[in-house]
């Protein structure tokens, strides 16, 4: 069984027939498709599109569906979720302008961050932050300061009144 589940029993009985044509592993697997877009939204910041993943996803199960090779005796669901998984990645970073070095330093703050209010039952304050990544206060505020740049912010959502009003 893959990650995301078991597919449908008819897109199952695909595994290495080759009775099936491009555009009937492509309808078969659609669920698929569905299934690793809902696995990966769950994953992912707020600001990435659902449909965005569906769209990438179905580019991936097309592309998988033409460039599968049955005798290589791979399943083709298999094959297929790695393929979509990976269009939808692909994707993402195309349409990122933020460098992954910066979405990995701020997630090494945000695990230092953790790990310190786990062990102290409070909120952990920024020096301890900056001594646990072994760098310095400067550099933590910079970190914070190239992942918040990096952030989008819908224009279509809905703000809140401010109290005083």
């Amino acid at each position: 069984m893959n990650t995301y589940g078991s597919v449908n029993s008819s897109a199952s009985s695909v595994a290495t027939d080759t009775g099936y044509s491009a555009e009937q592993l492509v309808v078969l697997n659609v669920e698929l498709v569905k299934r690793i877009a809902l696995h990966l939204a769950a994953r992912l910041p707020s600001t990435v599109d659902i449909d965005d993943l569906l769209q990438s996803g179905m580019v991936g199960l097309v592309e998988a569906s033409n460039n599968f090779d049955p005798s290589r005796g791979a399943c083709f669901a298999t094959y297929a979720g790695i393929r979509i998984r990976g269009a939808m990645l692909d994707d993402i970073r195309k349409h990122d302008w933020t460098p992954r070095s910066v979405h990995h330093k701020y997630r090494k703050v945000t695990d230092a961050i953790g790990a310190i209010e786990a062990e102290t039952g409070r909120r952990a304050q920024t020096d301890e932050i900056a001594e646990r990544l072994d760098i310095t206060v400067d550099e933590y505020h910079k970190i914070l300061a190239d992942s918040t740049c990096s952030r989008l912010f819908s224009l279509e959502e809905t703000i809140d009144e401010p109290s005083w009003q």
